[in-house]
This record gives C-alpha cells, structure tokens and sequence, in this order.
C-alpha cells in the first residue's frame, strides 16, 4: 500500500511521480491537442516571470501540494488555446483560467492516484501572477519538480508531500 511508503518516505515514490506526469500530460493534451513532453527533473532556475497556480489533493494523512508553474508566453498560449481568445496576463480572467487548470488537474492526478493506492480529494485552487517569484518548500519536505515542453510552451510542476494536519 503506498500510504505505508509514504510513513517512511524521503522522496515523492516514483509511482506517484509517475501518475502525476501522466495526469499532466493527458490534462494539456486536451487542452492543446498535442502531448506535452516530459524534459526532466528541474532545478531551481531563478525567477518566474509568470503566474502560478496552487492546489493540493489531500486524504486525512497525507497532503501533494501542486504548484503549475506557467510563463507569462505560456499562460498567454494556453488562454488561446483553452479559450479561443488570448488573455492579458494581467487580468482577473488569467487569474480564474489558471485556478481552473489547476483544478482539472487536480481532479485528473486525484483520480490517477487511486491506481498507487492512494484515496484524496482536491481542494479549492488559488492563483498567484507575478515577476521575480521564486518557489521554495520550508523544512524540506519531499518533493519533485518536473518540466514540460509543447506546443503551448513550457511550464513547470512543483509536487510537495507533507502530512495533513
């Protein structure tokens, strides 16, 4: 059972790992019409200039928060392509987009995850826009941070794992 991996785990277990990158990729495919690819496994690369949207899925013991960290060229590529019409970056309709993406996401890697034995829901999304933004993890926990490439552009994922609380 993966809960019992999670108890003792040091890094996000690569079948987990690996659900989420499938969610990612299935959740832009029907976005775009294309597959993104997986690159690897980012390091940090300084700022974004871009937005980003949070949400978790979450059970009573265990918490993935997901960040999707999107470009401002991304962002505006995947309104066209989500919407038929490009955004602004800076309006309050990006902002919505972006949560919303989140959340089909969400919803995608909750219900993939079930297939590694874990059961969770998804909470409600946020979006954060911004220049020089940097992501970072307080007290470590274990986490992946995976690249995308496509059509629509790049953009990144940001897994942490934490226990709920």
């Amino acid at each position: 059972m993966i809960t019992e991996q999670l108890k003792k785990a040091k890094e996000i277990p690569v079948e987990i790992v690996e659900v989420v990158k499938q969610s990612v990729i299935n959740t832009f495919e029907s976005i775009a019409g294309d597959a993104p690819s997986f690159m690897f496994e980012d390091e940090d690369n300084g700022p974004l200039n871009g937005i980003i949207g949070n949400i978790a899925v979450f059970n009573p013991e265990y918490t993935f928060s997901l960040m999707l960290v999107i470009p401002k060229d991304t962002a505006i590529k995947i309104s066209e392509a989500f919407l038929g019409m490009e955004l602004s970056i800076e309006s309050e309709d990006m902002g919505d987009l972006v949560a919303e993406l989140s959340n089909i996401l969400a919803g995608e890697v909750a219900a993939n995850m079930e297939a590694v034995g874990f059961r969770g829901q998804s909470s409600l999304p946020t979006a954060t826009r911004g220049s020089d933004l940097r992501l970072f993890m307080p007290n470590k926990p274990p986490s992946a941070k995976l690249r995308f490439v496509g059509s629509i552009g790049d953009f990144i994922l940001n897994m942490a794992l934490s226990e709920s609380n």
